[in-house]
Parts: C-alpha cells; sequence; structure tokens
C-alpha cells in the first residue's frame, strides 16, 4: 500500500529487453529534482539543486558528482579505511559524461550554481550504472524546471557478431552518447581502427534508440509540471559600447600574433571597465569582464566567417607546424617531444612487470587490473602562469583516459608487461590531448612496444552560421582561442586505416549528423597528414629492441603442475629466487614464466633457477651445490632443485674409501656435482667424484 506521504508518479519503459523505470516523489523530496531510476536490479538515485547567481563571465558554475556505493553491491570497501572516499577515475569520468552532456542545453546567460548528484544505491553487474546515471540526470533536470532548451539522454553503443547493440562493452567498440532528440551532444568512443562510415552509422543506431527515453522524460515532465525556474538574469542588454572599442575589437581580429592579440585586448578591457565606472556607474568588473568578452566572441566569429580567415591567418584546413624528436631523455625507456604550433607535450614510457606493477582498481564489480595505463598532466608553465599543483583534476583524468583509448586496440595481444605512458604538457594553446596521442605513439615506438599501426590526433573546430545563408565552417586543428570562440571541440585519433578514439564536447545543443559526417571525412585528410609528418621526422616502426634501461624480459614456459614446485610453500622458493636474482618474476596460470630484470646476468641466473625448480635435474649433467649436511653413509648437497641430492661416501673422492664424509667435506662447503640418478621416488644420487 502506497505511503499517504507521498505522492509518486513513475513512468515505465522497455529498454534492452528489461524495463526501466523512473520515479519521483519517494526519495529527495527537498531537491529541486529528483528522480530515482531503475533497470534490471540496478537502482540509481539523481538529484538536481540550485544555488546562487554568478556573475556573468565566471562561467556556468556547474557541477556533477557520481558516486558509486559498495553496499550497493554488497561489498564492504578494501583496505584499512572501510568507507567511500576519495573518486576513483570511473567515478570521475562519469561525472564528467553527464557534465558535458547537459552543459550545453543551459541558456547563454543562465549564470546560477546547478549541483547534481548521482548515487549508485544498488547494483546488479549486468546494468551499466553510468548511462543510467545519465538518463536520470537527464530526467532529474527536466522535471526540476530548470531553463534547459531540449531533454537529453545518454546510451551506449556496441558492435557483436555484425550488428550493434546497447548497454553492452565487449572490448573492440565502445560508444558512448549524451543526444538530445535534435543530435549528438557528447560522445565518447574507443574503437579497433574502425572507418568513419561505421562511426557515423553507430551514432545514428544510438539516437534512434533513445527515442523511447525522450518519450518517457518528456512524459515525466508533463505529469510533474514543474514550477519553471528562471532564475536571475546578468545580461548588461542595455550597456553601451562605443564604437571605439568595436573598433578595437575589429584591429584585434587582424592580429595573427597570440601574445600581441592578448595585449591589446587586455588593454580594450582596460579602458572599458573606465569608461563604465566614469560613465555608467558600473563597478561589477566581473560582469564588465564577462559582456566585454562576449562581444568579442562575437566579433572574432562574424570575422572567421565573413572574411574566411582564422585568426591566426591559416586557411581553414590547415594545421599547425609540427615539430617531433624521440629517444630524448637517455635514462627512460622510451620518450619522444611532440610539438604542434604552441602546443607541445614531452612524453615517457616505462615497462614494469606484468604483477607487480600494475595498476589495481576496486569496483562495485570487484578488483580489476591495468597493464596500460597514459597519465596526462597540466602544470601551470604550460600557459605562462602561477598555478597551485595538485592532484590530477577531472579534465587531466579525462584527457589521459581518452589518449589511452586511442591507442590500446593497436597494443601487441600478447603485451607480457604492464606499461606506464606520462605525458607532461609543456607548452598549450588547444589540442593538448591530441599532441598526447601523437606523441605517446612515437614514444611506445621509441621503446621497443610493437605496435601495429602509429597512432596520431587531431581536433576539429566548428563556427555555426549566424543565419540559414551563412555556411557552417568546420576549422582543423584548433588552437586555444578558436576553442574559446567555436562552438564544439571535435577529437579524432586513429591510425591509416582507421577511428581509434573520438570525443566531442559541445556549446551548441546538438549537431546535425551532415556536420558529423563532414567533420569525419576532414579529420581523416587532416590525420594522414599528421601521420606522415612523425614518421618523416621520427620512426616509422617500433625499434627492433627495448632500451638497454629498461627490464630485461624474459620468458620460459613450465608444466602447470611444476608451478606449486616453483612457488614453493607459501610463496618461500619464488621469494628467495626474486631476492637473489633482484628480479620481479610473474607466473601465469597457462604456465608461463616472465622474469623482468634490470641486468643481463640477473636473469640468466633466475632463468637457470626456474629450470632447476621446474624441470628437474637432468641425468649426466653438472651443477654447482652446496653441501648441507653429513652423515656416516654420505653428504647432503643442495644444487638449485627442491630435493637435496645424495652423495655417498665411495663418492666423494677418486681412489680413496673414506671412512666418513667429514674427513673431506664440511657443511656449508661449495661443490660440484654429477647426477648419477633420480629414481621412481625421487630420490637422487650425486658424485662428487665423478666430477
Amino acid at each position: 500500500m502506497e505511503s499517504p506521504f507521498f505522492n509518486i508518479i513513475s513512468k515505465e519503459i522497455e529498454w534492452v529487453g528489461f524495463p526501466l523505470t523512473l520515479e519521483v516523489g519517494r526519495i529527495a523530496r527537498r531537491a529541486l529534482g529528483a528522480v530515482t531510476v531503475r533497470h534490471r536490479d540496478t537502482v540509481i538515485l539523481c538529484t538536481v539543486c540550485v544555488g546562487k547567481a554568478y556573475p556573468l563571465g565566471s562561467g556556468f558554475p556547474l557541477s556533477v558528482y557520481y558516486q558509486e556505493k559498495f553496499s550497493s553491491a554488497g561489498r564492504i570497501p578494501g583496505g584499512f579505511i572501510k568507507r567511500e572516499g576519495k573518486p576513483s577515475e570511473y567515478e570521475t569520468l562519469v561525472s564528467r559524461y553527464i557534465d558535458r552532456m547537459l552543459r550545453p542545453l543551459f541558456p547563454k546567460h543562465f549564470c546560477h550554481e546547478i549541483q547534481i548528484v548521482c548515487t549508485v544505491l544498488s547494483y546488479d553487474t549486468e546494468t551499466d550504472p553510468g548511462v543510467l546515471s545519465m538518463i536520470g540526470a537527464s530526467a532529474a533536470v527536466a522535471v526540476s524546471g530548470l531553463p534547459v532548451q531540449e531533454i537529453s539522454s545518454g546510451v551506449r553503443v556496441g558492435y557483436h557478431k555484425g550488428e550493434f547493440i546497447l548497454h553492452t562493452f565487449n572490448g573492440g567498440f565502445d560508444l558512448l552518447m549524451g543526444a538530445t532528440p535534435s543530435g549528438p551532444s557528447m560522445v565518447e568512443c574507443q574503437a579497433s581502427a574502425c572507418d568513419e562510415a561505421f562511426i557515423l552509422e553507430a551514432l545514428k543506431f544510438g539516437h534512434q534508440a533513445l527515442k523511447p527515453i525522450f518519450e518517457g522524460i518528456l512524459w515525466l515532465k508533463s505529469a510533474v509540471s514543474p514550477v519553471s525556474f528562471m532564475g536571475e538574469s546578468l545580461e548588461h542588454k542595455l550597456l553601451e559600447f562605443p564604437q571605439v572599442f568595436q573598433n578595437a575589437l575589429d584591429e584585434a581580429c587582424e592580429v595573427s600574433d597570440t601574445e600581441d592579440r592578448s595585449v591589446r585586448l587586455e588593454r580594450a578591457l582596460s579602458s572599458w571597465k573606465e569608461f563604465c565606472h566614469e560613465n555608467q556607474g558600473i563597478k561589477a568588473s566581473e560582469h564588465l569582464e564577462g559582456y566585454f568578452y562576449n562581444k568579442w566572441r562575437e566579433t572574432a566569429r562574424a570575422y572567421i566567417v565573413h572574411q574566411k580567415k582564422r585568426l591566426d591567418g591559416r586557411s581553414w584546413d590547415e594545421i599547425r607546424p609540427i615539430i617531433c624528436e624521440v629517444g630524448l631523455l637517455p635514462r627512460c625507456h622510451g620518450s619522444a617531444l611532440f610539438t604542434r604550433g604552441k602546443t607541445q607535450a614531452l612524453v615517457t614510457v616505462t615497462l614494469g612487470s606484468r604483477q607487480e606493477d600494475s595498476q589495481m582498481i576496486e569496483r562495485l564489480s570487484g578488483v580489476e587490473r591495468e597493464y596500460f595505463m597514459l597519465h596526462y598532466s597540466f602544470p601551470p608553465y604550460a600557459v605562462g602562469e602561477v598555478g597551485k599543483m595538485f592532484a590530477p583534476g577531472r579534465r587531466e583524468i579525462g584527457h589521459g583516459r581518452l589518449a589511452q583509448k586511442a591507442l590500446v586496440s593497436l597494443l601487441p595481444k600478447d603485451l607480457s608487461c604492464t606499461v606506464r605512458l606520462v605525458s607532461e604538457i609543456t607548452e598549450s594553446y588547444g589540442s593538448s590531448s591530441m599532441a598526447t596521442v601523437c606523441g605517446a605513439s612515437i614514444a611506445l615506438m621509441d621503446a621497443g612496444i610493437q605496435l601495429t599501426a602509429p597512432v596520431a590526433g587531431i581536433a576539429m573546430g566548428l563556427i555555426s552560421g549566424g543565419t540559414p545563408s551563412e555556411e557552417d565552417v568546420i576549422l582543423w586543428d584548433i588552437s586555444g582561442t578558436e576553442d574559446f570562440l567555436g562552438d564544439m571541440d571535435f577529437k579524432v585519433a586513429g591510425s591509416a586505416q582507421g577511428v581509434t578514439a573520438l570525443q566531442v564536447d559541445l556549446k551548441i545543443r546538438a549537431l546535425t549528423f551532415d556536420i558529423i559526417e563532414r567533420t569525419l571525412a576532414q579529420a581523416k585528410v587532416g590525420r594522414l597528414q599528421i601521420l606522415r609528418i612523425m614518421e618523416q621526422q621520427t620512426i616509422s616502426t617500433p625499434r627492433d629492441a627495448v632500451s638497454v634501461h629498461a627490464p630485461r624480459m624474459s620468458h620460459i614456459k613450465i608444466p602447470v603442475d611444476k608451478i606449486r614446485d616453483l612457488v614453493g610453500p607459501g610463496g618461500k622458493h619464488i621469494k628467495q629466487l626474486c631476492d637473489a636474482s633482484q628480479s620481479k618474476i610473474d607466473i601465469g596460470e597457462d604456465g608461463k614464466v616472465s622474469i623482468f630484470s634490470y641486468r643481463a646476468e640477473d636473469a640468466e641466473f633466475a632463468l637457470k633457477a626456474i629450470q632447476r625448480l621446474t624441470q628437474g635435474p637432468v641425468i649426466g649433467n653438472i651443477y654447482d651445490g652446496v653441501v648441507k649436511k653429513l652423515l656416516d653413509f654420505g653428504a647432503f648437497v643442495n644444487f638449485g632443485f627442491p630435493q637435496d641430492g645424495l652423495v655417498h661416501v665411495t663418492e666423494i673422492v677418486v681412489g680413496k674409501r673414506l671412512s666418513h664424509p667429514s674427513e673431506y667435506l664440511k657443511e656449508g662447503q661449495a661443490v660440484q656435482v654429477r647426477v648419477l640418478d633420480v629414481d621412481k621416488s625421487g630420490k637422487i644420487q650425486l658424485s662428487i667424484r665423478q666430477v
């Protein structure tokens, strides 16, 4: 029986073969908007709250938090602290996806603080909580009464047995899309060198599949009938902007040098503030700055469309000058410096053992390991500023993950080590994530990692025509200013064979599929140009061997039933061997043993020791050993195998019978022994005399 304290409204939608339920009115009723979304046994609560208004020009204060509760999966967090703490990378990425999907939908001059929180309350391991959070957050915004221009939703598209499928990632193709009924508004894609037509079809499939979700959210919004929240409008519509300042903006458009243009704009802004203070009595400098730069944005966009010129003097399809080098850092296992215009990435490669150096990740589904990592770093000096140095933020995590997606499908399938790349952005003026992709590709080849093909990336921009008669302008390799002025940041990475990663962020509500198709086609031409430059300036194929400073990677296959002998009781044998050889040793379930040593002699020592421990002594072979125990009838000698061997008293010296082994041997003495026999019970007969 329904509680009299609740006014519950719910909508059930058939989605991926199971009912998906959107419900309001039961939980979190003090939030401006709160929707509980359920699919199978996964339940997520999505809430929206509104705060104070911020000054125009300070950026739209939208914050999104996706959080996973381990109780939702019936688990207690690992480690010493048994509660959720710092967001995981996955939580951070999902928060960014929702933010990027919803941000373009708010009016340009809406400046109230908005906070969206998505909490996983129940998790069934079969449903993608990230996609459900995108759906729930969109529904919560819709029922909140906030002035979004369109509803939205999210979907994940996979590919299996020749067909596109929903809500699935099988490791080869994964496309996550946020969209409105008009078209895609956010895209994140990982692929295995797919052609552009394939990507376009996947986007269309996902958009078509969202129709029942759109209809369900619209029904829920109509049933709730939320009170519209318009908030304060901080737009100064009646401010006087004399022609002298407009002339300064027009002149700035003709200045191709970035620093010179910035100085001119700062000077004009200062004069504009003085004018407003003296003539209009306005002292809110942040409001004035926002108004001024909106005027600059309008002026520069009109200049690009009407004059058919870019601010830095390039043609629309021109890529900034590229310089790339490899092998700069002698002690790194691989390194590259990629410079495109005023954007520069210094990328290093470090190789490590498969198990000990891999990243352990605790998820709701359990503990996973990651063997390929790419970490992106953006220090303040990259833009010539003084700033605080914090732990990686959302932007850094997102850019690093995008570059990682671009490369992972082209790694060798038999990669037997852990690979970590670090991209230090040492200069930045637009498209640093794509510079990371290019630098990481050649750094991996410099490290001797056998990539199936080199990878490059390019960021495309869009200046939408102001009227139906004005053409939309697609820009290649956008700079920092063009990113600020434009309507989209369309990043495409891939090899000569096809696309491996795609990321789309918008400032407009959605893209048409016609613009997407044109952008993909042009990005392909630009990507191939960059690949040719990288090949000409650095290396076209991976090096034959890894760096002399990289771990020596040796491999041996042992019988599966011998793994126990190698590990030893409680891991005794393998620990002793790692210490003695100063090596890291990984043992696979199939019997493949990988040895990581920094010196060739250490690797050889470990290899021989493993052979002894797992292959058993060979009759007739001679081995180095140590006397362990002396008895009346002989001496027991350890010669590198789990089982000690017996040297009978008659096999100690030539031509002389000893009354006791101590006449010739002492415990701890190093000796050489020859294997005489190994019986069925495993007893080993040795001889010192026959050596």
